[in-house]
């Protein structure tokens, strides 16, 4: 895997001194906190409910072992034992205090981590598939295409301050496990009719009180020329954003107004006079470079002969959490941390080091974070499935529940944010205690369910199975139901079920939706292969009698 170089290390120390001496004005009173904002978001720190939280970036979703136990640390040294694993495969820390930040920051800048730009109107952590380079018929790893659009643009004198945040997904695979058309921009590796590489871009994507999917303004762009284009994608919104309206700061709400084909006009326009720049052209040198650094730690191995432990538990864990590796005699290994009663993407600093312990023994000290918020090994031999589903159920770290109704995920929610309507952890304890039975689970199969606190949608409810909004009306908690949202194979934004529900009878509600899909299930049929087929009707006449 790509470590940072003693120069990259250099500056994140450079940019922590930076930020110290700004903190130290802050708290002085030199600086007022309307000036001191921006500066804490740029480096990842948020005002929460209770105290200040700190987003810490984990580019393209991996994790080194030892990067992990840092941010074990990091759980003990700063914070209450414990981080946030996020929907887009970053991890935050919810108890910071404020005059701590630099010494918290500069603790992780051996480890080669940061919080640069995990928030604030600028290029955020660029995101990938958990499972880049490990699968079949993956057009290219998109790993090295992240390092590098991440190197461009980050701190980039032209885009620092945009009119809104600006969030990036690059995929490669069959699958879209990015999500990539819900970002405000994506890039899928595509080769055109002769062959050659280039990607395909969308621009528009976001979830939020305004969900929209990304139109195509590219539908080939050479790798050579990737830069340049983006450029001039990101030109157009930093001249033509809206920044005089708070609610219409995002990319979308430009591409609506104006419409995709007059949006990609003008990107082209502009795009014609750069995209020839020798200093914008991608360097394919210092590409290839990169892909020998993303190269995979492991060979084909010959496992013939080779028989799996028989044991039930085992097999249902096997079943739901492991899936094939494009290399021989390989696994890839999911591991969920749902538990009942604990918040969905916590890991406390103990089972931090646990995984990096395991890691290093199973997995080339490799670790891969999701967008839901699992961790993933990806580099177990068959051989040793089994030992390490052992020593997961040894640490109670071997949940099942992977690709099951309960593997849930949710924001922290009015437990802790202060935009938050509603709580999403204690939703999300009581659907997981309704549905606390693991055949029951096995039968329902693959369903997904994600709750947001607010109409921020950092839980990604939209794109759920079953997603819930928590909203507040006349005080009291209540929860907007939407059904067959999608990205894998396509994209689909889920569609409103009704008024919402209170949050005392959320909970029947889903398990009435669950009901619907299993009584008018057809043989192996997904959720949403059911709810196009019969519609939102019987949902509704279910849940609203």
């Amino acid at each position: 895997m790509y470590q940072y170089s003693v120069e990259d290390k250099q500056f994140l120390v450079e940019r922590v001194d930076q930020f110290e001496k700004q903190l130290k004005r802050h708290l002085s009173g030199e600086l007022d906190e309307d000036k001191f904002r921006s500066l804490r978001l740029r480096n990842g720190l948020y005002m929460e409910l209770h105290a200040h939280m700190l987003r810490i970036a984990i580019p393209y979703g991996i994790l080194a072992s030892d990067q992990l136990r840092a941010l074990a640390d990091v759980a003990d040294k700063y914070d209450r034992g414990f981080g946030h694993f996020t929907t887009r495969q970053n991890i935050q820390f919810n108890w910071i205090q404020l005059p701590e930040i630099a010494n918290l920051l500069r603790d992780l800048t051996d480890s080669g981590l940061h919080a640069i730009q995990t928030s604030g109107k600028a290029t955020r952590n660029i995101t990938a598939d958990p499972l880049s380079g490990l699968t079949e018929g993956e057009i290219e790893d998109a790993r090295p295409y992240c390092e590098l659009i991440r190197r461009w643009f980050n701190l980039h004198p032209e885009f620092s301050w945009l009119p809104g945040k600006f969030k990036i997904a690059i995929n490669g695979a069959k699958l879209d496990e990015t999500a990539l058309r819900i970002h405000d921009l994506g890039l899928r590796l595509v080769r055109n009719e002769n062959g050659d590489l280039g990607f395909s871009v969308f621009v528009g994507g976001g979830l939020g009180a305004a969900a929209m999917i990304a139109a195509e303004t590219a539908s080939f762009v050479p790798v050579v020329d990737i830069l340049s284009y983006l450029e001039s994608s990101l030109r157009i919104y930093n001249l033509k954003g809206r920044r005089d309206h708070q609610k219409k700061l995002r990319i979308k709400f430009l591409v609506r107004e104006l419409g995709a084909t007059e949006f990609s006009k003008l990107v082209d326009e502009d795009w014609q006079q750069t995209k020839d720049d020798p200093d914008l052209k991608l360097n394919l040198n210092e590409l290839e470079s990169l892909k020998k650094d993303f190269a995979l730690p492991i060979k084909p191995i010959d496992l013939d002969g080779f028989k799996d432990k028989v044991d039930f538990n085992y097999s249902i864990w096997k079943k739901n959490n492991v899936r094939s590796h494009k290399v021989s005699g390989y696994s890839i290994v999911n591991i969920s941390l749902t538990k009942l009663g604990t918040a969905p993407g916590d890991a406390t600093s103990a089972q931090m080091r646990i995984l990096a312990k395991l890691a290093d023994e199973f997995s080339s000290g490799e670790i891969r974070t999701t967008k839901r918020q699992t961790i993933v090994f990806p580099f177990v031999r068959k051989d040793q499935v089994f030992d390490l589903w052992k020593s997961l159920e040894q640490y109670d770290l071997s949940s099942p529940h992977q690709g099951t109704l309960a593997q849930i995920v949710a924001c922290p929610g009015r437990d802790y944010c202060d935009l938050a309507k509603a709580v999403s952890i204690p939703i999300a304890t009581r659907v997981q205690e309704r549905f606390n039975d693991m055949n029951r689970l096995l039968d329902i199969g693959d369903l997904k369910i994600n709750i947001s606190g607010c109409e921020n949608s950092c839980a990604h409810h939209h794109i759920a199975d079953i997603g819930l909004l928590g909203m507040q009306k006349n005080g009291e908690e209540y929860y907007q139901i939407t059904l067959a949202g999608e990205t894998l194979h396509e994209t689909n934004i889920g569609k409103k079920l009704g008024p919402s529900v209170s949050g005392e009878t959320i909970v029947d509600a889903v398990e009435d939706i669950v009901n619907v899909y299993i009584d008018n299930r057809q043989q192996e049929e997904k959720f949403t292969d059911v709810f196009k087929r019969i519609g939102i009707t019987p949902f509704k006449e279910k849940v609203y009698g």
